[in-house]
């Protein structure tokens, strides 16, 4: 498999309780071992820009466009991160519960044979409370689905 293709990524997330599920266009891509997700998020006359990144047991999730965003997430750690958009701004911690990963398969990573990278289709799930001036302001259950686009026709 190449280090890059290009995905379905289905995003399902439980917000206080509410469903919701979106299916997008992404691409996914590796960086030593380092994992990526890429896709824009549309809605109305808006689009954000939205970047996962996975290493070693630590999600982050940056948006870009209409709406700014970082968040960072490790399981069993409350960090730091921020908010922006032109109604307002403000910095933000998330408290993580649960941070999961898993990989459809493993390829060789080299000449060496001893590192085996993880491969789609992969599976991301977190779950996490929202904390804005040490309240709580949600609670959250996010999947993540990335599996390869059928190519051709």
């Amino acid at each position: 498999m190449n280090d890059k293709a290009a995905v379905i990524i289905t995003l399902e997330s439980v917000i206080d309780g509410e469903k919701q599920i979106s299916v997008m266009d992404g691409e996914w891509y590796r960086k030593g071992g380092t994992f990526f997700l890429r896709y824009e998020e549309t809605e109305a006359d808006s689009a954000v820009r939205t970047v996962v990144r996975w290493r070693d047991g630590e999600l982050s999730v940056t948006r870009r466009g209409d709406v700014e965003s970082q968040q960072t997430f490790v399981a069993g750690v409350r960090r730091s991160g921020e908010y922006a958009s032109r109604h307002a701004s403000f910095a933000l911690e998330t408290e993580t519960s649960l941070l999961w990963a898993q990989f459809g398969g493993l390829m060789d990573a080299g000449q060496d044979g001893e590192r085996l990278l993880p491969n789609l289709p992969m599976l991301l799930e977190w779950h996490y409370k929202l904390l804005v001036d040490g309240g709580q302001i949600g609670d959250f259950v996010i999947r993540l689905r990335a599996e390869a686009a059928a190519s051709g026709g």
